[in-house]
């Protein structure tokens, strides 16, 4: 992916906006990437939250090479480019060092970390390699520490359902901290007919979520709509994101 958007703007920007990680092209060992992917979602599974970009040559900022060897700043940079949809510790691994960016907010404790480390070297695999080590000493000392301020987004997608069948409502949630809970209400005009609910579960746009309803009998043809809202761990919601229903 990294290589396919080389010619971008900004690679990493778009890669990271719906991945945690974005490594250099031509791309690491599969075992570094790997390794460093397994340390990100350990931090997740802490409640943590971060991304990770990792950068060899100038050629990896597409149009802003100039901020090459330049971490903090770049990571100040991309963490702008990604706040739609992430605000959170966001680090950055270049031959140079290391750069930490959180929405503008403190990051002594990140930086306290990272400054007791160091790079091996300055090919791919070195950098993913301390990459990763950076994201496990972060986790492991609780420096990822964060206030999740992004509601989640909802992406819908059109359905259609047949009287006293079961339909599958399906739709993709984004969120920064990769869990939410869904609530999804079916309506014909301004009547409730159904209020489907889903318990707290991984959220990612690449893993879509549904939910199934057994469409009743009786209902009359026609359009209907069903309407979702997400809520992530720390209570930010989307505002209801709602799609067509037909019942035939």
């Amino acid at each position: 992916m990294a290589g396919s958007a080389s010619a971008d703007g900004d690679p990493a920007s778009d890669v990271l906006y719906v991945a945690d990680v974005f490594v250099p092209y031509p791309p690491p060992s599969k075992a570094n990437v790997a390794a460093l992917k397994r340390n990100v979602t350990a931090a997740f599974a802490k409640h943590y939250r971060v991304k990770v970009a990792v950068i060899a040559n100038a050629s990896d900022l597409g149009a802003i090479p100039e901020l090459f060897n330049k971490p903090t700043q770049y990571a100040k940079f991309l963490g702008q480019e990604i706040s739609p949809i992430f605000v959170g510790p966001l680090l950055i691994v270049m031959p140079a060092g290391f750069g930490i960016y959180d929405g503008g907010r403190s990051v002594a404790a990140e930086e306290k970390v990272l400054d007791s480390l160091q790079i091996s070297g300055k090919s791919a695999d070195a950098l993913t390699t301390g990459a990763a080590t950076a994201v496990q000493k972060l986790t492991a000392t609780g420096a990822l520490r964060s206030k999740d301020i992004r509601p989640p987004q909802v992406y819908t997608q059109p359905a259609s359902a047949k009287r006293g069948s079961t339909v599958k409502l399906t739709y993709s949630v984004l969120d920064d901290s990769e869990r939410t809970r869904d609530v999804v209400r079916i309506s014909a005009g301004k009547t409730l007919k159904a209020v489907l609910k889903a318990p707290m579960r991984t959220a990612v746009y690449q893993k879509p979520h549904s939910v199934k309803w057994d469409v009743p009998k009786t209902l009359k043809p026609g359009m209907l709509r069903f309407c979702v809202v997400a809520t992530d761990p720390a209570g930010n919601h989307n505002t209801p994101v709602c799609m067509q229903l037909k019942v035939r």
